[in-house]
C-alpha cells in the first residue's frame, strides 16, 4: 500500500499534490477546536472499538481520514494525544 502522501501525488500529480497539501494546512491553521474535534471523532489517540467487525471497520475508516488530514497538515503521531486531550471543558 502506498503512503498517503504518495497516494495524493498519484491522484493529483506532483505539482497539484503540493497545492492540495497547502489547502489542508490553510484549512486547519488556527482552527484548534476543529482539529481537536476531528481527531477525537476519528479515533486519533484511542483504540478502535466496535461491537461487530463492521463497526470496527467504520471506526478504522474514520482513523484513516484523520491520518490523511494530519499527514497533509504536517502533523505527526506525537501530536495526536496532545490534540485529542486538548484543554479541559467546563460545560
Amino acid at each position: 500500500m502506498h503512503s498517503l502522501p504518495r497516494m495524493v501525488q498519484t491522484l493529483w500529480g506532483r505539482h497539484r499534490a503540493a497545492l492540495v497539501a497547502e489547502q489542508y494546512r490553510l484549512a486547519c491553521q488556527g482552527r484548534e477546536l476543529f482539529v481537536r474535534d476531528l481527531a477525537i471523532f476519528c479515533n486519533a489517540a484511542a483504540p478502535v472499538q466496535g461491537a461487530t467487525e463492521f463497526d470496527r471497520g467504520v471506526e478504522e475508516g474514520k482513523r484513516r481520514v484523520w491520518l490523511h488530514v494530519s499527514r497533509l497538515c504536517g502533523l505527526n503521531a506525537t501530536d495526536f494525544v496532545t490534540i485529542a486531550d486538548g484543554e479541559p471543558t467546563n460545560d
